[in-house]
């Protein structure tokens, strides 16, 4: 069972979670295929494209009936992404992620623990 992650805006999310499918965010649609992070990824990935941007939702997503691909991008890390829209019944869990004082976006601990 694997999981990856997506990062969302809130007006992204909103806009999505009474749908079946999420296309993607506007980055996502642009270059066509939906990012996603590993959790060991995601801070990185929080810093890079969504800095002191708050709220944002956080989906954990079960990756075992998606087509995954696995492409080298930042840091010649391997990122998973998929080039189709996100079935949101692959969704298992959706976390709402605020700054703390300093700025930093508080990732649950779940992430990392599961």
């Amino acid at each position: 069972m694997g999981k990856v992650y997506k990062v969302c805006e809130e007006d992204e999310w909103e806009g999505a979670k009474n749908n079946e499918f999420f296309a993607g965010s506007k980055s996502d649609l642009k270059d066509g295929f939906i990012h996603f992070s590993t959790s060991e990824q995601l801070k990185e990935t929080l810093e890079k494209h969504f800095k002191l941007k708050s709220p944002l939702y956080l989906l954990e997503v079960e990756t075992d009936d998606l087509e995954i691909e696995w492409e080298i991008s930042r840091n010649n890390q391997l990122f998973p992404h998929l080039y189709e829209p996100l079935p949101l019944s692959t969704v298992t869990n959706i976390y709402r992620i605020i700054l703390d004082a300093k700025g930093t976006h508080i990732i649950p601990e779940t992430v990392y623990n599961d």
